[in-house]
């Protein structure tokens, strides 16, 4: 038995990686951790980011976010609700930009919030988004993959020469990076876009909010991103034709909302 699966094995086993096909996204979930792991890890983030921004706690874009936050919690089936320490902060950073952690916390910097001014359809988009990447367990996929890409650098510096050893790392983290991370990330951001449309529509919020809110990050942010293949989320244009195309077939399709189903069409 190698290192790889030894070390696989003493952290619960080859079937905690590749569990039965999720049947929101219709793939096996590559997840090493436990679900109170990611509990675990979602919750010392948290704190150390608690500690490192101030949290804006009252005023008006507070009491909006903390609204439309309810109101795509409710919507959520039970079970979802129930797995994770659903909380939302507002920090007070200019950055255009939100994220959530494993354990459903989410936070949204103020800059995010004047860049979407008054749109309550558009922070929806924003909030299921991120209330989609804790449901689909996309952080502890994240961890997973950089788990292996690490286990697998140290077992091929392994049976290099440690005089090129330096230069082989820099090659390996490069090919990993591009061929296998970013892609991943990639999708992680489609399915997120995707199951976001989906809790907003169940909230009674209006997805057209979703095409608003991108078109405007097109006109503020083109061209001053990486390429396409060098990114993390996918192009701008292209995230436009899918988050369309997705609205038209919900729109028609009314039963995946009941179902809280990615359709198989849209992936």
């Amino acid at each position: 038995m190698n290192k790889l699966k030894r070390f696989l094995l003493g952290l619960g086993g080859i079937s905690t990686i590749f569990s039965c096909a999720n049947k929101i996204n219709h793939r096996p979930e590559l997840v090493l951790i436990s679900h109170q792991q990611e509990l675990q890890i979602g919750n010392e983030a948290a704190e150390q980011i608690l500690n490192r921004y101030r949290v804006v706690r009252n005023g008006q874009q507070v009491r909006e976010v903390q609204q439309i936050f309810n109101k795509l919690l409710e919507a959520i089936p039970q079970r979802y609700r129930e797995m994770y320490e659903w909380k939302v902060y507002v920090l007070d950073s200019p950055q255009v930009n939100a994220f959530a952690l494993p354990n459903g916390n989410i936070f949204v910097y103020k800059g995010l919030l004047d860049f979407i001014g008054n749109d309550p359809d558009e922070l929806a988009a924003v909030l299921g988004h991120e209330m989609a990447h804790v449901i689909l367990r996309h952080g502890a996929e994240k961890i997973t993959s950089s788990m292996l890409a690490q286990i697998g650098g140290e077992l091929l510096m392994s049976k290099i020469s440690p005089s090129y050893r330096g230069l082989a790392a820099q090659l390996y983290n490069a090919g990993v990076n591009v061929a296998l991370l970013l892609p991943y990330s990639r999708r992680q951001e489609k399915e997120a876009d995707l199951l976001g449309l989906i809790i907003a529509m169940r909230a009674g919020y209006n997805p057209e909010g979703a095409l608003k809110l991108w078109t405007k990050f097109v006109r503020e942010f083109e061209g001053k991103k990486p390429p396409a293949w060098l990114s993390d989320h996918p192009a701008d244009e292209e995230r436009l034709r899918y988050i369309r195309r997705a609205i038209e077939f919900l729109k028609s399709h009314p039963q995946y909302l009941q179902k809280f189903q990615i359709p198989k069409e849209l992936l």
